[in-house]
Formats: C-alpha cells, structure tokens, sequence
C-alpha cells in the first residue's frame, strides 16, 4: 500500500501490482481498518495482498464523539414523542 486516506465511511488505498508495477486506487469498507486484504491488479490481475492501517487515534475519538452526540440527539428526539 503506497498511501492512504480516511473518509467517514470508507477507507481509499493507492495500490500497487508486485507483477506490472501499475499504481491504481481502490476503495474499501472501514470494517477492514487494520486487516490484510487480498486485491487482484486491474491490469494483470495478478493477485496481491495489503495491511489496511488503522485510523489515527485523533480521528477515531472525533468520529465516536460524534457519534455519541447524534445518539443523545436521537434519544432526545425520542424522549418528546412519547
């Protein structure tokens, strides 16, 4: 894996064939943060492998922050309908 960046949703990683050298870049799940992968080249499809790193500490606290803040929001919403 040459570089990487985080989105909310999902995780894009730049690729690269250990057969034809071709740089390309593919888009993956969060739920693989932190796990071996297994990608085929779109070029060659010569088969690869690539550790998926994990979000940096400061973006994982921020995401469960938010997270834990549109939850009291719902639950909030929920409490003034009943």
């Amino acid at each position: 894996m040459q570089s990487h960046k985080f989105s909310t949703e999902n995780f894009e990683g730049t690729l690269v064939c250990s057969k034809c050298n071709e740089v390309f870049t593919k888009q993956f799940p969060l739920d693989l943060e932190g796990q071996t992968i297994e990608f085929r080249c779109p070029v060659c499809n010569f088969p690869g492998e690539a550790d998926i790193p994990y979000k940096p500490v400061e973006e994982r606290e921020e995401r469960e922050e938010d997270l834990t803040e549109l939850e009291q929001e719902d639950m909030g919403a929920l409490d003034e309908n009943y």
